[in-house]
């Protein structure tokens, strides 16, 4: 007996020895620097091999590669290379984030600080000019010029509405068409996608004119026709038509040359492509009824059409935008686009959206205050990212609320002090997950208005606008500060609008 149980003992010590301990994933930064540390000074190299792939497997399987712990990022790599740095958004896509061998170990690390929220593209650079994905991390983020490892920290969302929902009705791309034109030189590309339900009704629609639309159109970059379908089924949005133009033509990407203060691409959209598809489709052929979007150099031609042809668009959607370019005698000449906003008596419903990791949000700004200071009806939104696909993929959902609102219940007059069918209606659509929720007025005549949310004490929370407005529909962004009930009201001199309450987390 006494035997069996020294063989059995030693049974047990063998399989201690040749299984080690699993690795625990450290909390913070701090931890996993010093966990790394402790690695490379292992002298013994087997050990210290074992502790490398025990730590190594515990923070993959955790999908903590890059680890990411509330605004510190800690980039890393495992292997042999003379050298490892990361490019991408947070460094103007410079290798110049240098990673650091972990002593005699095969592990390099680089800490970082980041917003919270922050979500950013990136690339390996090994050995200086060998560029790939990063191995251990499964999440990219397709751009123009193939994927990139994508970095989320712990407060970035996913959007939810850039994902197909195979339960709602979906919108129909039609064939690609090719437009000649007498304002530009070379024949022009576009695809028309139409709103579930369009063929079987009679209903008209607004127009969303979309550059760099090849882009705008793929799943795996802008997913508008995904996020659209979304929005419409969710009833935050009404149904619009979409015109999706290419900038490729003959083997070309020609959007440099069409983006950039080009008067006769200018005219193609507003005096050929325009009446083309309102000869063709239910549009509603009105300035407000027409939108331009746009980004980056796309986002620069939603503001130079708009000013080139106010008569012909009211509404701008301007993600990311270049607008160094106007300032720029390489590439522009006369008065800048800052310039031209201010000396524009048009007046336009405008929605711009920018990051904030280097992506010209300092000239994004100078608009904005620009735009403002003319009286432009703005939705503004800042995110911690990126000139990426991922950033404006995720803001369409607020980008298009804002220009294009439901439609209000078409039996539900516009209530008014002397009882007439005249005045304001507001409507709220809430979005929960994000804490926030599209508030929309409608006002029957121009007139100084005030739009407010309160919570549950009746104490205000946010003023959304108080000044003076024109006729028509209005949308704000209610971003509630904490999670909680809130109820929004309107005032526009003697009538006043309550919509229902809502509750936000």
């Amino acid at each position: 007996m006494m035997l069996r149980l020294l063989v059995l003992s030693s049974l047990v010590c063998a399989a201690g020895l040749t299984s080690a301990p699993r690795a625990q994933v450290p909390a913070h930064a701090s931890g996993l620097l010093d966990r790394l540390a402790a690695i490379g000074a292992v002298p013994d190299g087997a050990e210290r091999e074992a502790q490398t792939a025990a730590l190594w497997s515990a923070l993959r399987d955790a999908g903590r590669i890059p680890f990411a712990h509330a605004d510190t990022a800690v980039f890393l790599h495992r292997g042999a290379a003379t050298s490892v740095a990361v490019a991408g958004d947070p460094t103007g896509w410079q290798p110049s984030l240098v990673l650091t061998r972990q002593g005699a170990s095969t592990l390099w690390a680089r800490q970082t600080i980041l917003p919270e929220a922050a979500r950013v593209d990136y690339k390996l650079v090994l050995g200086g000019s060998t560029w790939i994905l990063d191995p251990a991390n499964p999440h990219t983020q397709m751009s123009g010029f193939g994927p990139n490892s994508e970095l989320r920290m712990p407060a970035w969302v996913f959007p939810q509405e850039t994902v197909y929902r195979p339960g709602i009705a979906h919108g129909t791309m039609g064939p690609a068409v090719t437009a000649a034109s007498a304002h530009y030189a070379t024949p022009v590309v576009y695809r028309v996608w139409t709103p579930a339900g369009y063929a079987a009704g009679t209903a008209r629609h607004p127009v969303v004119y979309v550059t760099d639309g090849h882009e705008y159109a793929d799943a795996a970059l802008g997913a508008l026709p995904t996020v659209v379908d979304n929005l419409i089924a969710d009833g935050r949005i009404e149904a619009p038509i979409l015109v999706f133009v290419d900038p490729r033509y003959g083997g070309t990407n020609r959007r440099q040359e069409q983006y950039v203060q080009n008067p006769g691409f200018a005219r193609f959209v507003a005096e050929e492509l325009a009446p083309a598809v309102d000869a063709a489709y239910r549009t509603r052929a009105d300035r407000e009824s027409r939108v331009i979007l746009g980004t980056s150099l796309g986002g620069v031609f939603s503001t130079y059409l708009g000013l080139q042809h106010p008569d012909v668009f009211g509404r701008l959607a301007i993600q990311s935008p270049a607008y160094w370019v106007s300032e720029n005698a390489g590439w522009w000449t006369g008065p800048s686009l800052f310039q031209m906003v201010a000396a524009s008596p048009a007046a336009f419903t405008i929605a711009m959206t920018t990051g904030t990791i280097r992506d010209g949000e300092a000239d994004a700004r100078r608009m904005r205050d620009a735009m403002l200071a003319r009286g432009h009806a703005l939705t503004y939104r800042e995110v911690p990212e990126g000139h990426s696909w991922g950033n404006w993929r995720a803001l369409h959902d607020e980008i298009l609320p804002a220009l294009l609102p439901p439609a209000p219940v078409a039996d539900e007059p516009l209530p008014a002090a002397d009882g007439g069918e005249t005045g304001l209606r507001l409507d709220v659509h809430p979005r929960p997950a994000a804490g926030a929720a599209d508030v929309v007025l409608d006002l029957a005549s121009a007139g100084d208005a005030r739009v407010a949310c309160v919570d549950s004490l009746g104490r205000t929370v946010a003023t959304l606008h108080d000044g003076p407005l024109a006729a028509g529909r209005h949308a704000f962004r209610f971003e509630a500060p904490a999670a909680g009930r809130f109820l929004c009201r309107a005032t526009a001199g003697a009538v006043a609008a309550t919509a229902p309450a809502v509750m936000l987390r």
